[in-house]
């Protein structure tokens, strides 16, 4: 891959993601979603309501959002990611299965609070091509970290 061919050559900025649900969202999804705004810095939440993604794109770009995060459901469990680099893509879809919200952990003792700095990221096995060009995506939802940040987040391709 060239330098023509990757999107994220020029990206000089922290990113600026919103993070929406399809819409009529359960209260589980709702929940999910405010359990990825912790974990991508620099997110805003929006409740999708009666709008349409093309004029949520639109008014996206008009504000400088460097990315789209759309999280789907099927019968209240949420079971799909979406993320669109603006203003021309890539999009990828990503299936969840076996959702855990921190909420739904027995033990409260080990639920502590979200840091909020800039994690470091950790992606593992991300070796194919197509497996380079998610580490991408996925790197690129994170601003840089400081060399002294204690938060790791690690994105682990199994299959």
């Amino acid at each position: 891959m060239s330098h023509i061919d990757d999107e994220y050559v020029n990206t000089q900025r922290d990113p600026k993601i919103l993070l929406t649900t399809s819409r009529d969202p359960s209260a589980s999804l709702i929940q999910f979603a405010k359990e990825l705004k912790l974990v991508f810095p620099n997110a805003q939440q929006m409740n999708c309501g009666g709008q349409v993604i093309s004029e949520i794109i639109e008014t996206c770009c008009a504000h400088d959002f460097t990315d789209v995060v759309l999280v789907h459901e099927h019968r209240g469990v949420p079971d799909g990611l979406i993320i669109s680099h603006l203003p021309f893509g890539p999009t990828a879809y990503f299936q969840l299965l076996n959702v855990v919200t921190r909420h739904d952990i027995k033990d409260k003792k080990t639920v502590g609070t979200m840091p909020q700095v800039y994690p470091h990221l950790i992606l593992n096995n991300f070796t194919t091509k197509s497996g380079e060009r998610t580490a991408n995506i996925l790197k690129h939802l994170f601003p840089v970290s400081k060399p002294d940040t204690k938060r790791i987040i690690t994105f682990a391709n199994q299959s």
